[in-house]
Parts: structure tokens; C-alpha cells; sequence
């Protein structure tokens, strides 16, 4: 509308200016007109009046139209406001429909954040949910597996505790009770002998001489034939008894009813049977003897520990007295072992307050008489009396004091014989007994080369004596340690040959220089069995080259028959006693620079 109105207006403004224009012309015409009435002036003047007026009229109408035009102008202003505030209003609607725009976009890019959030969600739930699922089968699966294996190991464990069970209650290599269940099952026997009036045997048993056939036919053999032992005690008893082994080769039989303590001896007699018959072992026939020793419940032991340590008692007293026998026990040999503690306590006393004195027995070559040197004997000197070795060496191997004491004599007697040799004696060879506890003992070897140096003495005037036992013990080491030994010089000899294993092997491996044959052997030359026994170890040591020594000489029938079998030397109290070293120097070397027994063993013109 406003652009309709506009033009009419200035259209009427524009006829007003014509008809004044117009006017204007007619007045001026009519001025120009001289001659013209006084009404016709008037006339002309209301005319030009009127012209005048509608000049005002034009006027006003002109002013009309500027109000007008003004109006319009206002309104066109107004328009132009509006305009402006229409185009203010389009741009911040175009704002506001940008912003909306930005808003949508920024709710787009939210939702798009959103979905792919979601989508990240559903796949990270997915995927836990695939990994949960698969942690749930292998943990169904860990759990199946787990309880299997748990089944198995509850089985395996029960059979591990009844297999440990077993062992800690039975031999391993025997299978056989041990020593805990044997007094277990004792103590158990020893109850129901009491309710049924009975009585317990206990039969304690070793096996003669297992040493030597162990380092013989090594451990592997030594196993075998305790095996073998094991099957034959076994094979011997009732299903109420039980055989035991105690460890090495002693075993225990427990028989768990018996009427007197005669049903004990005869099933001692009976297990010694079974067992002399030869065990096969490693293709050799080896015969086997036992020592035994017997108590019985309730006369020797009213508990289980008693019981055993009488068995025991009574086993080592039939060692004592020769092995392949059995003994009762009886209440003296209890005695018997308290005085062994007794003397072990003693021996200690006596070694720190040196109680113990060397003798010296001379050893004399039967063909000449001349002195060859001495044997060393150790002495335990009392106020009343002296003790000899024999009552006493045993208790000092089982108590541990066989190695001072030996080293001690040893250097005793070397320390003697470099005395006698610088004081311008022929002294010969100075022989020393050794034990077998002390030649395997590691520091033997270094004692003796110690010995040596501090003596100042020649390693060719000692002479070392080991029993056949000693000899056998772990065989190749006891060679190594014989050739080191010869090495230094020292001669070896063999103490009471033939009460021991006696093994021809061993005297041709080993370095041996004499033969020393055991005086229960010299004092049956009387007999045949005797002479037969001497004269083969006369013969045997010979082709062997070896010198043979006769010990305990007493007689001249006995000397007679050495001679005329050419052994070579004799020692024993035909030629003298063990003496003292002052004595011995005195009376049987010193006074001639060397000793003679020419008159002892008939030689004429002997001293």
C-alpha cells in the first residue's frame, strides 16, 4: 500500500504546481490588458484573489503534499525502520537459524558422538561379554580340568602319604618293618602276652663278616645277598612274627608268642640253618653265618626298648665269642656292658692324664737268631697292674678314641727307634699296629708322613701292621693308600693272617711285604690240623715272596716245626715278653749294638 500512495501523491502535487504556473501566466496576461473597467479590474482582481486563493490553496496543497511527502518520508523512515529492523530481524533470525543450524549441527555431531559411543559400548560389551563368555568356558573348562586334576592329586596324595607311611615304616631296601615299627609291633605283643599269659621272644641277628663280602662283591652285591637274607628269615617265621632289619646287616625277629625262652634257642637254630645254605649272588655261592642274641618278656625287659638293647647285648657277646652262635642274655652281660661304658670313660681319663706306655717284643730271624727289629705294643698302666690291648682296643675303636690313641703310639714307638738308632744300635724295623678305623681314617696318611718328620726317623725302619679285615674295606681305596705308603718307603705287613678272609686275590693285588701268621695257629702246631694250617701259610707267602712271621712262639716243638718249614722270623715269650723301652735296650739290644738269640733257637756258638 505504501508504494500506491506514494505516486498518487506526487502525482497531485505535481497538478497544483502546473495550476499555479498556469495562474501566474493568466495575471500577468491580464496586467498586460490596459483599458480594461474598473469591474473588470475587480473582476480581474477577485480573479487574481481568487487566483491568490487557489495559489494558497496550491500553497497549502504543496504544503499538504510536503506534509505528505514528509508523512511519507516519516513513513518511508518508518518503512526503512522497519526495514532495518525487518532486515535486523532477518539477520538474527539468520543467526538464530545458524546458531540452530550450529545447534543441530552440534546436536548431529552429538548424536553421531552418541551413536558412535554406543556403538563403542555395544561393541566393548560385546566384546566383554565374548571375553566373559570365553573366561567363563575356560574357567568352566580351568574348573572341570582343576577338578580332575584334584581328584588325581587327592588320589596321588593318598597314595603318596599311604607309600610315605610305608616308608617311614619299613626298610627300602628290604622292605621289611623298621626299627619304629618293630617296636611298635613289640610293644603290642608285649600287651597281649601279659592278657594271655605268655611269653615275647626277641632274636637279634648279624651277619658274619657281610664287610668283607660287601667291599668283595661291592654295594650292589652286598644289596643283593640282604635281599636274600631277608627272604630266608622270612621264609623261617610264622604269619604272627616279624623280621626287621635294624640297619647295615642287622636284622631283628620278633615271635610274638612263645612258651619258654627254649622256643626261642630252637627258632635261633632254626634261622642259623636256613641261612648257612650258599646264597647265589652275582653267580658266586656265598655262605653266610649268623651271631645271635636272644631276650625274652618278661624275664630280660618288661618294655620294648629293654628288650632290644639285652637282644642286642647278648648278639655282640656270640661275637665275641667266636661269631655263628647265639647267646641268652643273662644279667651279667648287662653288667658287662655297663662296665664297657665304665672303661670307655676311663680310656678318656687315661689318654689326658697319659696313662698308656709302649712295649716293645722283639721279632728274631729263626734262621740266624739275629734281632730283626720289634713289634710295638701298646699298655694301659694301672697302680697294681698293666692292661693289655685286648681288653681294651675294642672299647677305644666304639667310643672314638682309637685315633689319638693310635697316632699317639705311633709316633711313641718312631720317636724310640730314631733314639735306639743314634745311639748306635742295628736296630732292624720298628712294627706298629694299626686299626682299620685309623688306616681309613682321611687324615692317616698326613699323620704318618707328620710322624716321620717330626722323629727325624727313616720311613724304612716302620713297618705298618694291618689285620685282613682292614685290608678289605673299600678295596681300591685301601690299595692307593698301601702304594702311597710303600712309595714313603714303609713296609706292609698282614697281622694274624688267617683268622680273616684270607683272600689269595688281595695277596696278589696288594703291596705286601710279610705275612704274620696268628698265634692260635702256632699253638695248635702240636696237632696235625695245626701244622697243616702253618705250614700252608709258610708255603703260600713264600712263592708270594713275602716274609713270614710266627707270633706267639712259646715252645721249641713249636720253634722246631717253623724252622724246618723255613719260616723266616718268630716273635712270642720263647725269645721274651713284651718289655719296657729302658728294659728292652738294656737287657736285649743296647749291650751289643745288635741282638742275638743264637742260643734260643740252637745255632751253635750262639750268645
Amino acid at each position: 500500500m505504501m508504494n500506491k500512495r506514494g505516486p498518487t501523491r506526487r502525482t497531485g502535487a505535481h497538478d497544483r504546481r502546473s495550476g499555479a504556473n498556469e495562474s501566474t501566466d493568466n495575471t500577468a496576461s491580464r496586467t498586460a490588458a490596459p483599458g480594461e473597467t474598473v469591474a473588470e479590474r475587480e473582476a480581474a482582481v477577485l480573479v487574481d484573489e481568487q487566483v491568490v486563493l487557489d495559489r494558497e490553496h496550491v500553497v497549502l496543497g504543496r504544503e499538504e503534499d510536503v506534509l505528505g511527502r514528509e508523512e511519507i518520508a516519516l513513513a518511508d523512515e518508518g518503512v526503512v525502520h522497519r526495514r532495518e529492523e525487518a532486515v535486523n530481524g532477518r539477520e538474527q533470525a539468520s543467526d538464530l537459524r545458524e546458531e540452530s543450524a550450529e545447534l543441530r549441527e552440534d546436536v548431529a555431531t552429538l548424536r553421531e558422538q552418541a551413536m558412535r559411543t554406543q556403538e563403542a559400548v555395544a561393541r566393548e560389551t560385546a566384546l566383554r561379554s565374548a571375553r566373559a563368555e570365553a573366561q567363563l568356558r575356560d574357567a568352566n573348562e580351568h574348573l572341570i580340568v582343576a577338578a580332575v586334576n584334584a581328584q588325581t592329586m587327592t588320589e596321588a596324595a593318598a597314595l603318596t602319604s599311604t607309600q610315605m607311611a610305608h616308608m617311614a615304616e619299613h626298610d627300602f631296601l628290604t622292605g621289611l618293618p623298621n626299627r619304629s615299627l618293630l617296636i611298635d609291633r613289640l610293644a603290642q605283643a608285649i600287651v597281649l602276652a601279659q592278657h594271655h599269659d605268655k611269653k615275647v621272644a626277641l632274636i637279634c641277628l648279624d651277619l658274619d663278616h657281610f664287610k668283607h663280602i660287601n667291599d668283595s662283591l661291592g654295594r650292589a652285591g652286598g644289596d643283593r645277598l640282604l635281599q636274600s637274607a631277608a627272604r630266608r628269615l622270612q621264609s623261617c617265621i610264622r604269619h604272627c612274627d616279624t623280621v626287621s632289619r635294624q640297619g647295615g646287616d642287622e636284622f631283628v625277629v620278633l615271635l610274638a608268642e612263645v612258651e619258654t625262652a627254649q622256643d626261642a634257642a630252637l627258632a635261633a637254630e632254626k634261622l642259623m640253618k636256613a641261612m648257612a645254605e650258599p646264597h647265589l649272588i652275582d653267580g658266586h655261592r656265598l655262605h653266610v653265618t649268623l651271631s645271635v642274641g636272644i631276650s625274652v618278656y618278661p624275664e630280660d625287659g618288661k618294655d620294648a626298648e629293654t628288650m632290644l638293647q639285652n637282644a642286642e647285648i647278648a648278639m655282640y657277646h656270640a661275637k665275641r665269642k667266636g661269631r655263628n652262635s647265639y647267646q641268652v642274655f643273662t644279667p651279667d652281660m648287662n653288667l658287662r656292658a655297663v662296665a664297657r661304658q665304665s672303661i670307655a670313660e676311663a680310656l678318656h681319663h687315661a689318654l689326658d692324664q697319659h696313662e698308656f706306655v709302649v712295649h716293645y717284643q722283639p721279632k728274631v730271624d729263626l734262621e740266624t737268631g739275629r734281632l730283626t727289629g720289634a713289634e710295638a705294643l701298646v699298655r694301659w698302666r694301672q697302680p697294681t697292674r698293666l692292661i693289655g690291648p685286648a681288653q681294651f682296643i675294642g672299647i677305644a675303636e666304639d667310643c672314638g678314641l682309637i685315633l689319638p690313641l693310635g697316632r699317639w703310639v705311633l709316633r711313641e714307638a718312631c720317636q724310640q727307634t730314631q733314639a735306639w738308632l743314634q745311639a748306635g744300635g742295628d736296630f732292624g724295623v720298628i712294627a706298629v699296629n694299626v686299626s682299620s678305623v685309623e688306616f681309613h681314617g682321611k687324615d692317616f696318611l698326613s699323620g704318618v708322613r707328620t710322624v716321620l718328620d717330626d722323629t727325624g726317623l727313616d720311613p724304612h725302619h716302620l713297618e705298618i701292621e694291618l689285620t685282613e679285615s682292614g685290608l678289605m674295606q673299600d678295596t681300591e681305596s685301601t690299595m692307593a693308600l698301601l702304594y702311597a705308603l710303600k712309595d714313603l718307603g714303609i713296609t706292609i705287613a698282614v697281622d694274624d693272617f688267617g683268622t680273616g678272609y684270607s683272600s689269595l686275590s688281595y695277596l696278589r693285588r696288594f703291596p705286601i711285604d710279610t705275612l704274620k701268621i696268628d698265634q692260635s695257629f702256632v699253638q695248635d702246631i702240636d696237632g696235625e690240623t695245626g701244622k697243616a694250617i702253618v705250614s700252608a701259610i709258610i708255603a703260600m707267602g713264600t712263592s708270594l715272596k713275602q716274609r713270614v712271621v710266627a707270633e706267639g712262639i712259646e715252645t721249641r716243638q713249636q720253634l722246631a716245626f717253623l724252622q724246618s718249614h723255613h719260616c723266616h722270623e718268630g716273635q712270642g715269650n720263647i725269645f721274651s715278653q713284651p718289655v719296657a723301652a729302658d728294659e728292652f735296650a738294656t737287657r736285649l739290644f743296647l749291650p751289643r749294638g745288635v741282638g742275638d738269640f743264637g742260643e734260643v733257637i740252637g745255632r751253635p756258638g750262639g750268645a
